[in-house]
């Protein structure tokens, strides 16, 4: 791969403990583990200031949700955006942080050895409460697939959705603005009841709407998500009064919703939007 499309990563990370058990969300299965505590700080290359801030805030938010579910966490790493998204964005399935305080830390700089030159280092600092729902062992599965790791600008996305019992089910997009929106169900589709043990795809091929792909405005490549989250059918969930139609949620905000609905089992599928050369 050409070195314009790829993005390298050097971040340490710094964990201090400060877990303090909680109250479910209201009669939610699960718990509240708030304070929690994490530093990440990560050198870029190839990536313009925000993306960089961006990419060193969800690896602290990782970070957390880790320290919350019991997960031991490497230290330190050189990674390609590909691993970004798989090792960070996939980590907000184990536990929602649904509250966030934010500090930036003054700039640092990494430097691999003298015979190199120093690169700015952004450095954060997060305190979270994170909820770790409560999984039943046998239950509602999930899976799901996209029908590419990487698009380029103007490509059209579809997802693959399978669940082993009739469940509900609900698409939102984590963009590489910090933010989540819901995708399905939509005025066009607002049926969103499941078959099971069948592949349901989306956009299928007579939706009015269509996935198609493009980074933010001035960015070259970019790193999101799709998170596919299923719920029991006769569950009522109301989903378009508590995620609004193409109105993006901050993400603790957004988080804080999703847990009060406590779903029943959740996927996330990372894939990185690039640019025309």
């Amino acid at each position: 791969m050409a070195l314009s499309l790829r993005t390298m990563l050097i971040f340490a990370l710094f964990i201090t403990p400060a877990i303090t058990y909680g109250q479910g969300l209201g009669d939610r299965p699960g718990d509240i583990r708030q304070g929690i505590r994490a530093e990440a700080a990560c050198a870029i290359a190839g990536m313009s200031a925000e993306q960089a801030q961006l990419t060193a805030l969800q690896r602290a938010r990782a970070a957390a949700i880790e320290q919350a579910a019991g997960v031991s966490v490497t230290s330190a790493s050189l990674v390609t955006n590909a691993t970004l998204t798989g090792d960070f964005i996939k980590t907000y399935a184990r536990g929602y942080i649904v509250r966030e305080k934010v500090e930036w830390l003054p700039l640092g700089q990494y430097q691999k050895d003298a015979s190199t030159a120093p690169i700015p280092e952004y450095r954060v600092r997060i305190t979270a409460d994170v909820y770790c729902p409560e999984r039943k062992p046998q239950g509602l599965r999930l899976r799901a697939r996209l029908n590419a790791p990487v698009f380029r600008k103007g490509e059209k996305a579809s997802i693959a959705v399978q669940a082993n019992q009739e469940a509900r089910v609900a698409i939102f997009n984590i963009t590489a603005d910090d933010q989540v929106v819901l995708l399905f169900p939509n005025a066009h589709a607002p049926e969103h009841l499941l078959p099971a043990g069948r592949d349901v795809i989306f956009p299928d091929k007579d939706a009015k709407v269509e996935l198609e792909m493009e980074p933010l405005p001035g960015h070259q490549r970019d790193a999101e998500a799709f998170l596919i989250c299923a719920w029991d059918r006769d569950q009522a969930i109301r989903i378009l009064e508590r995620f609004p139609e193409g109105k993006p949620l901050a993400f603790a905000a957004f988080f804080a919703r999703l847990a009060e609905t406590a779903p029943e089992a959740e996927t996330i599928l990372p894939y990185e939007v690039v640019g025309t050369p």
